[in-house]
């Protein structure tokens, strides 16, 4: 049975990195391109004098297009150093096996199937191991042999994840 194991360390700016990545990467390029539309909409509508409650609308609308991904950062930033300065140490370890991982810090342990990771975000420092759209785990890689990077890859991959890079 094939097993690999690698201590990871954390740190506030690893955490900062990860959750801003996350959040890039997650907010498609739909909601730049949306806002921009709006502010458009918005700033003819006023140049002409237009005063309607579709002025409002839009503002309203405009508002929203540029607070919900703020509040969605500020959500997931606070989450996860909320975690981080939980641990009392920053380092976990993650054990890799053929149908399941385990990830342990001196908070707790948590086994997951590998079905359980939907996504694989591939950045040059760490990892994302996302499990739904809105919840994910960091993984640095410092800590991670080469060979254990792949086989972490080849196991996500087996079970219909999908890994980006």
């Amino acid at each position: 049975m094939t097993r690999y194991a690698a201590t990871l360390r954390y740190d506030e700016q690893l955490v900062r990195r990860a959750v801003r990545s996350f959040w890039l990467r997650s907010m498609s390029w739909k909601t730049p391109a949306s806002v921009a539309v709006l502010v458009a909409l918005l700033a003819i509508r006023l140049a002409t004098g237009d005063r309607s409650w579709l002025v409002g609308l839009l503002g309203g609308v405009l508002a929203l297009g540029v607070l919900m991904p703020a509040v969605v950062y500020w959500a997931h930033y606070r989450a996860s150093m909320a975690r981080f300065r939980e641990m009392g140490s920053p380092v976990a370890t993650l054990l890799a096996e053929e149908t399941s991982f385990t990830l342990s810090s001196d908070v707790g342990s948590s086994i997951l199937k590998w079905s359980a990771v939907t996504e694989l975000w591939r950045f040059e420092t760490f990892w994302l191991f996302l499990f739904s759209k809105a919840h994910f785990v960091t993984i640095p890689l410092d800590g991670m042999s080469a060979e254990m990077q792949s086989y972490v890859i080849d196991r996500v991959r087996a079970a219909q994840g999908k890994v980006a890079s």
